[in-house]
């Protein structure tokens, strides 16, 4: 008996294997058994990710257990939906759109759901990437799930049931694993994409809202301790738009009327030796320093970017560097939208260029990369002469420059940045270039 259908019959045998299955079982169309479930699956208009992460693949086996060809159907419905799966949890933009679909069910269903921390984790658990409790429940991936499926079915009807229908499910099985397998080892974005996916969701399933408090996400915050911040904070920046240095925006209430807004709030750690923890925050709760306690206040207040605060003063940031220092921390740059515009950036480089002892300072905690045209302006009034590295950073200098709006006497390649400081460019006959800087700011 041939076990394997035409393709142009598979849409219809999987539809009456279904049927035959609800029938054998005496089950009701409202609540079928996991293999008519996942019969009635398919990767275009019959699919969805959720319901089939929840479908318990021992059960389908069990189910299908005796029947040579519904196992091959489960085979083919199987090899048809982990493509789909795959792609769906592992391409960033994909990923994302999830993730901002389930935080929309969080937001508005978990807090009238007093069942939500039980239930819910079972249905997201294993999406993206295994979840394990401590000493509790483990929930595999679920495109090895699917994998393993297939294996399960092949060893259920016999290998050479499939060997004699010629073409077998189980190679076939076995190449789309194969192929999983060296795509999960030959690159480290994609499945990093998928811990930090998962870790986001298992917070979202254990912690139900509870009004406008903030959600503390402990396994994010465990996965960067593992890890390391940088690649969790890498992986989050691809998955949601970065609203400000350590804020990251998951829902936008311009595109969700009457929501607040819901937020990823990352709180860098305190020593250089511990990791960022992360916080999923609501519009209320970030401006909680308007209507809260003054400690509640204040704490929210440090625990945001120094370059989102308002009414920064020099002295405020001359404290904030020196602290830098003493932890051995670096400074996080400033956004990259219009940077010199800020307030926070104007009394920045206002104590820069009123103070030598905070130039010091600054030089040992400044940010790495772009924008680069403040920490080269420093450097060139600690030393008085800068010879940029590369020609691209007398572009950012003079870029820093040239927002001062002042010039001498409109003679080009001279500055006036204030405050007794004059910055003068000298072209070598090499075309390289010198930046000499004349004067002394008053301490």
């Amino acid at each position: 008996m041939a076990l394997l259908s035409p393709p142009s019959e598979e849409v219809s045998k999987t539809a009456v294997a279904a049927k035959r299955t609800s029938k054998a079982l005496g089950t009701s169309r409202s609540e079928p058994p996991a293999l008519e479930a996942f019969l009635q699956m398919n990767p275009e208009e019959r699919f969805d990710l959720e319901v089939v992460n929840s479908i318990d693949t021992r059960a389908i086996v069990e189910q299908a257990r005796g029947e040579k060809r519904v196992l091959h159907e489960v085979v083919r419905t199987a090899e048809a939906l982990l493509p789909r799966v795959r792609a769906e949890t592992e391409d960033p933009i994909l990923v994302s759109g999830i993730l901002r679909d389930k935080t929309l069910d969080w937001f508005r269903h978990s807090p009238s759901d007093r069942t939500w921390a039980e239930t819910v984790p079972l249905r997201w658990g294993g999406m993206f990437h295994e979840s394990r409790v401590p000493g509790g429940r483990l929930s595999r991936k679920l495109s090895v799930r699917l994998t393993g499926l297939i294996g399960q079915c092949v060893d259920a009807a016999g290998t050479m049931a499939f060997l004699r229908a010629g073409v077998t499910g189980l190679f076939r099985g076995s190449a789309m694993m194969a192929k999983a397998v060296q795509f999960s080892l030959g690159s480290k974005r994609p499945r990093f994409t998928q811990q930090v996916a998962q870790a986001y969701l298992d917070d979202l399933a254990n912690g139900p809202r509870e009004a406008d408090s903030s959600l503390p996400l402990e396994r994010l915050s465990d996965l960067a301790r593992r890890n390391g911040s940088q690649d969790v904070n890498i992986t989050l920046t691809e998955l949601f738009p970065q609203e400000t240095v350590n804020l990251l925006t998951v829902i936008d209430p311009r595109f969700h009327p009457g929501m607040s807004a819901v937020s990823i709030r990352i709180v860098p750690a305190r020593n250089q030796e511990d990791a960022a923890t992360y916080d999923l925050v609501q519009a209320t709760a970030r401006s909680s320093k308007k209507a809260g306690s003054g400690d509640a206040a204040a704490a929210d207040v440090d625990s945001r970017s120094p370059w989102e605060r308002e009414g920064i003063t020099k002295k405020d940031w001359a404290v904030l560097l020196k602290d830098l220092a003493k932890r051995k921390t670096k400074l996080d740059p400033p956004p990259r939208d219009n940077p010199r515009d800020r307030e926070s950036y104007l009394s920045l480089k206002e104590l820069i260029l009123t103070d030598a002892a905070a130039r010091k300072v600054f030089l040992g905690v400044h940010w790495k990369g772009r924008p680069s045209g403040l920490v080269l302006l420093c450097e060139l009034l600690s030393k008085g002469t800068l010879v940029p590295d590369v020609e691209t950073d007398g572009d950012y200098l003079e870029a820093e420059l040239d927002h001062f709006g002042q010039d001498l006497d409109g003679r080009e390649g001279e500055w006036d940045v204030g405050h007794g400081w004059t910055v003068v460019r000298e072209n070598g006959t090499g075309g390289g270039r010198t930046y000499r800087a004349t004067g002394k700011a008053a301490d």
